[in-house]
């Protein structure tokens, strides 16, 4: 057998190539990350945020101000949803909350809490509600099998008005974007 000598250059054109492959992969990651968390301003009513870029968004109706929706999602399509709420005088969150409950459970087919309870985001008090309710087609002519979906309300009581911030997604995919929420829940100022 013989033995063959690697050149000097053969060995610099490997490390080359590995060193490129990587700088490659890294760079990929970052414009990845970069387009995926890009948004778009948004400022109603005195309530600025940044909301996702790409997003479909939906006419408000009643107290919402604003409604987002990822169209890509797999199973029920991640969405954010921004409210108003006027209030009467010295309104805690906690009844908010109730109210709120109270209506989600008229609204939504299976609805169940999970857990609420007083937290603090970003620096701002704020109460928040967990839940989960189960999400059908109505429409008979397509075959889709109910999503189980998990959501999540931000209450922010603020003089005579109430806003809530509601993240909604599929139960699969809900930890996957729940890190994206916190940015757009970051962004929200009033």
């Amino acid at each position: 057998m013989e033995n063959k000598k690697i050149s000097l250059g053969d060995r610099y054109a490997e490390i080359t190539v590995i060193l490129i492959t990587v700088i490659a992969l890294i760079v990929g990651w970052v414009y990845k990350s970069g387009v995926e968390n890009s948004s778009v301003p948004f400022n109603v009513e005195g309530i600025r945020a940044q909301a996702p870029k790409g997003w479909l968004q939906s006419e408000p109706a009643g107290d919402e101000i604003l409604r987002t929706t990822d169209r890509t999602s797999s199973g029920f399509n991640t969405t954010y949803v921004l409210r108003k709420i006027p209030l009467a005088a010295n309104t805690s969150a906690a009844q908010v909350a109730s109210l709120l409950t109270l209506g989600h459970g008229q609204d939504l087919l299976a609805f169940r809490v999970l857990d609420q309870r007083e937290v603090t985001v970003y620096g701002k008090a704020a109460y928040e509600i967990s839940y989960v309710y189960v999400e059908s087609n109505p429409n008979l002519t397509h075959k889709n099998i109910p999503s189980i979906v998990r959501g999540a309300d931000y209450i922010y009581v603020n003089d005579n008005n109430a806003v809530v911030v509601s993240f909604w997604a599929d139960e699969k995919s809900y930890d996957l974007n729940l890190a994206r929420f916190h940015i757009f829940l970051q962004s929200i100022s009033y």
